[in-house]
């Protein structure tokens, strides 16, 4: 099983983190399927992709490391596929969500690590 995991601490406006998550998910092709206070769940949409390579993206938000204006977030990329190659398909779409994520114009990424 791929997966790739990533952690952003970002100053976003709390009354549209969730729109903001969703939106940048949705920018990537994702389809969201889950979502609750704390957690955003999205997955490729049907279509050229292999079912055992279909992606799936959790985004935590950690409520209690919420500090003022600061938020920080786990995001986690995975499939069914064995990562044998570097650039595999997970890999791809966690890097465009990765990207996505530290782009967005609606908040003010602060930290990024890899895990």
């Amino acid at each position: 099983m791929a997966r790739y995991t990533y952690c952003f601490t970002a100053a976003p406006e709390p009354e549209h983190l969730h729109q903001t998550i969703i939106a940048l998910l949705e920018s990537c092709g994702l389809q969201i399927t889950y979502k609750t206070e704390d957690y955003v769940m999205a997955q490729e949409i049907k279509g050229d992709t292999a079912f055992s390579r279909m992606v799936t993206v959790e985004v935590l938000i950690h409520q209690s490391d919420t500090v003022g204006e600061r938020i920080r977030l786990t995001c986690v990329t995975k499939n069914e596929e064995l990562p044998l190659k570097r650039h595999n398909h997970c890999a791809v779409i966690a890097a465009k969500v990765r990207e996505t994520f530290m782009g967005s114009k609606n908040w003010q990424l602060l930290e990024t690590t890899i895990q």
